[in-house]
C-alpha cells in the first residue's frame, strides 16, 4: 500500500504543510490527495503511520517550537495564531500536553526540567527533557555570534526562484544513513530509465522533519532530481517542488557529520543578526557532488526567506 497510494499521500502531506495558519478538515486534506475521505483515514495511517489528525497537531506544534527557539522577537500569541491556534490559551494547552513544557519555558532553557514531563515521554523517553526543544547550538555571548554570523554571511548568495519541480522518492527509514544510500540508489537509475538524468545528476534532497522534535520513525526525507511538469511519474516516484521566491544559499563543503551543526548555527546564528527570517523550516539541500566520499561532501543549502516581522 506503502507504494501504490505514496503520490496521493505525498499530495495530501504538501497540502497540510501549506494550510497549517488554517483551519483544517480531513476533508479538504482528502480532496487534495483525491481520495474519498472514508479511504484517505486509512490509507494516510498506512502510508504516514499515525492518524491524520494527529499528524497536523503533530506538525503545527513542532513547527511553533522552532518559532519559539529561532524566532525570539515573535511574541507566543503571534506564532499561536501562525501555528493554526485561535487562541493562545488554546495553543499552551495543546503545546504543554504534547511536549510537557509551556511554551514560554522553551525560551527558558536555563529553568530546567519541569516536575510534569507529560505524556511526551511515550514517545521520547524518560530520558527526554524540555531543553532538547531549544535546538540552539550551547550559548555564545554576543561577540562569538556575530562572528560565526559574519563568516557564514561571506559566503551566502541570494537566489530568486521561479520554483523547480522535482520528481521525488520518500526515504522509508527517515533519517538513516543506510537507508538514504539505497533510497539515492534506486532514485538514480528510475530517473535515469525514464531519462530524467544521464550520468551527471542534479540532486536535491528535502529533510522536512527537526531530528531534536521528531520522532526517528516520523522523519521524513525525499531524495528529488529535476523533472518537467508534464511527465508521468509511474509510483513510488511523485511530484515535489523548490517553491518560487527568494532564497538564501549556502556553501558548505566539509565533514559530513558537521552538517547538522552547519544548519544550527545559519540558523541560531546568521539568521538573529540578519534582517530575514526563515519563511518555513523545511530548508533543501544541494549536492554540488554525487554525494558524500571519504566522509566529506560539497552541497549547498538553500533556506526560503522573508524579511523579519
Amino acid at each position: 500500500m506503502d507504494t501504490e497510494f505514496r503520490p496521493e499521500i505525498e499530495r495530501a502531506l504538501r497540502f497540510i504543510t501549506e494550510h497549517l495558519e488554517s483551519p483544517l478538515t480531513v476533508a479538504q486534506v482528502a480532496r487534495a490527495a483525491h481520495l474519498s475521505e472514508f479511504h484517505f483515514h486509512r490509507v494516510f495511517h498506512a502510508v504516514v503511520g499515525e492518524p491524520v489528525g494527529r499528524f497536523i497537531t503533530r506538525r503545527r506544534l513542532e513547527l511553533a517550537a522552532l518559532r519559539l527557539a529561532y524566532e525570539p522577537d515573535r511574541s507566543v500569541t503571534d506564532i499561536a495564531l501562525s501555528s493554526g491556534y485561535s487562541s493562545t490559551s488554546n495553543f499552551s494547552k495543546a503545546f504543554s500536553a504534547h511536549f510537557g513544557c509551556s511554551p514560554t519555558r522553551v525560551r527558558q532553557p536555563e529553568l530546567g526540567l519541569p516536575a510534569a514531563i507529560g505524556r511526551l515521554t511515550a514517545v521520547y523517553g524518560k530520558g527526554f527533557q524540555p531543553s532538547d526543544l531549544y535546538v540552539l547550538p550551547p550559548e555564545v555571548d554576543h561577540e562569538e555570534r556575530r562572528r560565526r554570523a559574519a563568516a557564514w554571511d561571506a559566503r551566502v548568495q541570494f537566489v530568486t526562484t521561479e520554483g523547480l519541480d522535482l520528481a521525488c522518492l520518500a526515504s522509508p527509514g527517515g533519517y538513516d544513513l543506510a537507508t538514504l544510500e539505497r533510497t539515492w540508489s534506486e532514485l538514480i537509475g528510475r530517473a535515469r530509465q525514464l531519462g530524467l538524468c544521464e550520468e551527471a545528476v542534479d540532486a536535491w534532497g528535502i529533510a522536512h522533519d527537526s531530528p531534536q522534535l521528531t520522532a526517528p520513525e516520523w522523519c521524513r526525507y525525499h531524495a528529488c532530481v529535476p523533472c518537467p511538469p508534464d511527465r508521468p511519474l509511474p509510483p513510488p516516484l511523485f511530484r515535489g517542488r523548490l517553491s518560487e521566491g527568494r532564497y538564501a544559499v549556502f556553501r558548505y563543503s566539509g565533514e559530513v557529520d558537521g552538517v547538522e551543526a552547519a544548519y544550527r548555527t545559519i540558523y541560531s546564528c546568521w539568521f538573529p543578526e540578519s534582517i530575514l527570517a526563515p519563511d518555513d523550516f523545511t530548508p533543501f539541500d544541494h549536492y554540488v557532488s554525487d554525494g558524500p566520499k571519504d566522509g566529506r561532501i560539497d552541497m549547498e543549502m538553500w533556506f526560503k526567506v522573508r524579511p523579519r516581522r
